[in-house]
């Protein structure tokens, strides 16, 4: 019985996922659902006799909810506990991603369930997006696509550099997943789905971070000398697709150039940066406050050219945005978790089966593209997608959580 509440923790998972989808002040009054997760570690406990199991990046999570609480006692501007409900919710997908590798000993469930997820997101993105002038070359392909709206939480759609983010997180995952279960259709249908949503929304740092990931994935999981010069010739097309874009071969000419509109995204985001050090620089030690960065008398103390009546909802740079929410220690452990992370994605390449460096490949190449989409722009861990972001952590810890206890078990 006790073994069966257990294999409830997806549908717990799922039910705080869809609540906490929502924005407030809806999201606030489904924060008691996270009372639910004690529960199943006081079920874990007597079923398996722990409650999770331990990861190398446990001290540091620690430390970043240890921040998170000085945070709200400390920080000039801060919504109280609050703040803290995704990132508990985030620490709950990673705790049972590691379990569920730990107590099945293998990753084939966890690997389907990204996929499924990773399809999800891909739908989501190419029927919800909110397509912009970026894409007016792309249009035909656009306009094939049906458009779905009134989606609860998000009613008017999902603005196309936002959900670029969580793309550029799960596309090279679900290009591993391709792979490994080639040549089953479904990942490879999904993989299609998410890269095509990136090319249509054109998020320049996101496609580029997407693309730079894909070769992690070629280098590191096809050994075929033919299979690789395909990759290669894949990839090269994908790039020239992108280059013939950026130099508007297909953009109407009555529209603004690309490279024009970028010339003028960058300035914007240079005074976002200066904006956010600034803030950086007034309170090293806890910043301004936990997803206050947009708040009104932040803007008006720290402004933005351009953003005098425009809603600035982050610092458009993910290490300045976690100074400016959580000050230097928060860049610090933010910044730990990379390399703690990369550590159990390098153990499990090296000494771990074919599912393990599938998800140890797919995680690195997606942190790594998400982390070139992070120099521009930014999926808080306050924002909804941010799951996403534990996921891949979970999936970093349960390859590794697989990868020692296989060994163990087997005397290596």
């Amino acid at each position: 019985m006790m073994s069966l509440i257990l294999n409830f923790e997806w549908v717990i998972l799922a039910i705080i996922g869809a609540a906490f989808f929502f924005p407030s002040p809806i999201r606030d009054s489904w924060l008691w659902l996270l009372a639910l997760l004690p529960v199943i570690l006081i079920v874990r406990f007597i079923v398996a006799r722990r409650i999770y199991t331990r990861t190398p990046l446990d001290l540091l999570l620690v430390a970043f909810f240890a921040l998170g609480i000085l945070n709200i006692v400390a920080a000039p501007y801060t919504r109280g506990i609050i703040m803290l409900g995704r990132p508990l919710f985030g620490l709950a997908i990673f705790t049972v991603l590691a379990e569920q590798a730990r107590r099945h000993g293998k990753l084939d469930t966890l690997l389907w369930i990204t996929v499924g997820l990773g399809g999800l997101v891909g739908i989501i993105a190419l029927t919800m997006s909110q397509w912009t002038s970026k894409s007016d070359q792309l249009i035909l392909l656009i306009n094939m696509i049906p458009v779905i709206r009134g989606m609860p939480g998000a009613e008017g759609g999902f603005n196309v550099n936002e959900i670029a983010g969580g793309l550029s997180w799960l596309t090279p995952v679900m290009a591993a997943a391709a792979l490994y279960y080639w040549p089953r259709r479904l990942p490879t249908v999904f993989f299609g789905f998410l890269i095509l949503a990136l090319f249509l929304g054109q998020s320049r740092l996101a496609l580029f971070g997407t693309l730079t990931g894909q070769v992690v994935i070629i280098v590191t999981l096809i050994k075929s000398k033919r299979k690789r010069l395909i990759g290669w010739a894949v990839l090269g097309m994908a790039c020239l697709l992108e280059i013939a874009i950026i130099s508007n071969v297909f953009l109407p000419s009555n529209r603004e150039s690309a490279l024009n509109r970028d010339d003028s995204s960058l300035t914007l985001r240079v005074g976002i940066w200066q904006s956010g050090i600034s803030i950086i620089q007034d309170h090293p030690l806890t910043g301004i406050g936990m997803d206050r960065f947009r708040y009104g008398p932040v803007r008006e103390q720290y402004p933005a050219p351009g953003y005098e009546s425009r809603i600035l909802p982050h610092a458009h740079n993910e290490w300045i945005g976690i100074g400016t929410d959580l000050g230097i220690p928060g860049i610090i452990v933010f910044g730990g978790w990379y390399v703690v992370a990369g550590y159990m994605l390098v153990y499990g390449y090296r000494h771990g089966d074919a599912a393990a460096r599938t998800v140890a490949a797919g995680v690195a190449a997606g942190l790594l593209a998400h982390a070139v989409y992070a120099i521009g722009d930014a999926i808080p861990l306050w924002d909804r997608l941010s799951f996403i972001f534990w996921w891949l952590l979970g999936l970093a810890a349960a390859q590794y959580v697989h990868v020692r206890y296989s060994l163990r078990q087997s005397g290596a």
